[in-house]
């Protein structure tokens, strides 16, 4: 029997909790809604200037997403749904796939036209795609990280930043804790 929980624990089927004794309980794997958070982020783009999209109070503060996120069951998988995260970021189409070590993956989530500030960048636009992959830590939360390629600057101000590379990508580091 002990090798049970392992077994689970690394098919994504289970998370752990103790009971009074202390004895480990299996506690599987249920969808539904989860807040997210930015921990931390990397920009290869601007030099850090796309901190002040992706975590607006400083690179020492987590950033929760404005709206919870549903993950699905694993018998519900691929599930194919639109995410809204918090502005400018909204209504992201994604497949949610089994990432095949009892996590989830998320690859080639498009937005096509996101804001990047006014204030700086004018009516300037970005397409964004998203990949991303989470782990189950227990049943209430996963950690992960997500890779955002950033291309085809466009606006009719002419004020689109230049960005320090060809290949601009941001990487997030999430978090996610059952709603």
């Amino acid at each position: 029997m002990r090798w049970l929980l392992p077994l689970l624990l690394a098919c994504g089927g289970a998370g752990t909790d103790t009971d009074s004794a202390g004895s480990a309980k299996i506690q599987p794997w249920t969808g539904g809604d989860f807040d997210f958070y930015t921990q931390a982020m990397t920009d290869g783009c601007l030099g850090g200037a796309f901190e002040a999209l992706f975590m607006p109070e400083g690179a020492a503060t987590p950033h929760p997403f404005e709206y919870p996120i549903y993950l699905p069951d694993t018998e519900e998988l691929p599930y194919t749904s639109t995410v809204d995260l918090r502005e400018p970021f909204v209504e992201i189409p994604v497949i949610i796939e089994d990432a095949g070590d009892g996590g989830f993956r998320i690859r080639g989530a498009v937005m096509e036209a996101v804001e990047l500030g006014a204030g700086a960048y004018g009516d300037c636009v970005v397409t964004m795609s998203v990949d991303a992959d989470l782990r189950l830590i227990d049943s209430e939360e996963l950690e992960g990280s997500a890779s955002i390629a950033i291309s085809d600057p466009r606006g009719s101000e002419e004020r689109c930043p230049i960005f320090s590379s060809d290949d601009c990508l941001v990487e997030l580091t999430l978090t996610a804790l059952r709603h």
